[in-house]
């Protein structure tokens, strides 16, 4: 991705793929957000600039721009809600004419019959939407109330009309002992693909860090419910010297666990991934304001560019940045000689760098909640005191 060419003259450096946050607005409130703009559905990204806040309005030109400087072979669809923004299907046009892979996240809300007909027609490899609890009160703690029965309509749409729909499931502190049941769910409403996304306090979910925030217990609690889950779906079929599992269901956890706090070898059925970024696998972001950064829950603009659409950006240089040529060289001390360094690289950066005020000075507050006492006790006594609080930064 960072250097890879095509052959020929006018070859374009190859992109795996590219987040599009078409719209800063979401109909849902959730705690788990890593959207900086959550409370202020987005005003705070064009502090002191003249033009004033579109939902996503010059998206599709800064999408233009990136597919003819580079060679992407998936775009990501995701806000805010990117069915609340006017340049959804301009952009799905865009990117069937240009013959690149789409896929969408989406809290699934705000679709009905006729949307998913409509989505339906374009060749998305998936939907991606999340549940978070079996049952409404669980859910709803995470994203506000009278959303469930809204997001169960949605998923029931995209089933029926043959869209692919990918389940979600945003791991927290708060609902690891129910992720069994929520894998349950999702096999009543006929989907077999499931992501896991550990909670990983970045953004607005940074003030959530305490209550949310899972710990090494709360993640193998849910990883074991999971691969309980998963041998029940299996097929076993014998043979003349073994048994032969043919599974029907696919579960990835799709934020980095980092390996000193699992052993994800006692879990062979989940697929974990780790951070991709400075990899030829690296999903970059664009916000909606225009910036391209590492990644969704990343806060800082590659190179400082205020906006990819700005004349003098030499897009394909851009892709040589220190900030990604140099991400992964650079380990908090504490992950200094391990021998998952290269792959790991300490876990979630951007959590780190919200939650614990540098993204490569320190690993993963996942995990330092579990190695600095004093994090650990500050996480407790926040819980204890207001979980709603905001986490002051601890620098």
């Amino acid at each position: 991705m960072l250097d890879g060419m095509q052959s020929g003259e006018a070859a374009k450096p190859k992109v795996s793929s590219v987040a599009v946050e078409l719209t800063a607005y979401c109909n849902q409130k959730c705690s788990y957000c890593y959207n900086e703009w959550r409370e202020d559905g987005g005003r705070s990204l064009f502090e002191g600039e003249a033009r004033p806040l579109h939902p996503g309005g010059l998206q599709l030109e800064r999408m233009r721009r990136l597919l003819d400087a580079w060679d992407i072979d998936h775009v990501t669809l995701t806000g805010g809600e990117p069915c609340a923004s006017r340049e959804l299907f301009p952009l799905l046009d865009l990117l069937q004419e240009r013959d690149v892979g789409v896929q969408m996240i989406s809290n699934g809300g705000l679709i009905d019959a006729a949307l998913a007909t409509r989505l339906a027609s374009y060749r998305l490899r998936f939907i991606q939407i999340t549940l978070n609890g079996s049952e409404r009160a669980l859910h709803e703690a995470h994203v506000g109330e009278g959303h469930f029965d809204a997001t169960l309509r949605g998923i029931r749409a995209l089933v029926a009309r043959g869209v692919p729909v990918v389940g979600c499931v945003v791991v927290t502190r708060q609902n690891a002992g129910n992720v069994g049941e929520i894998l349950e769910l999702w096999e009543q409403l006929g989907v077999r693909h499931i992501a896991l996304s550990r909670f990983s306090p970045a953004g607005y979910a940074a003030s959530h860090a305490a209550a949310l925030l899972p710990s090494r217990k709360d993640l193998l609690d849910a990883f074991t419910a999971t691969q309980v889950f998963l041998n029940s779906c299996s097929e076993h079929i014998p043979t003349a010297n073994q048994q032969v599992r043919s599974r029907s269901y696919q579960v990835s956890c799709t934020m980095p666990v980092p390996p000193c706090a699992v052993e994800v070898e006692q879990f062979p059925d989940i697929r974990f991934g780790t951070c991709p970024i400075g990899t030829g696998a690296q999903e970059f972001a664009l916000g909606p304001d225009g910036k391209l950064r590492n990644c969704t829950l990343h806060r800082q603009a590659i190179g400082a560019v205020r906006d990819v659409l700005a004349p003098d950006v030499d897009l394909v240089a851009l892709l040589q940045a220190p900030e990604i040529r140099e991400y992964r060289t650079q380990l908090p001390e504490f992950c200094v000689g391990c021998l998952h360094a290269s792959s790991c690289a300490g876990g979630c950066g951007a959590a780190a760098e919200w939650v614990l005020g540098h993204a490569r000075r320190y690993p993963d507050p996942f995990v330092w909640q579990h190695i600095d006492d004093e994090f650990g006790t500050r996480l407790a006594e926040e819980r204890a005191r207001d979980a709603k609080k905001r986490l002051e930064l601890i620098l």
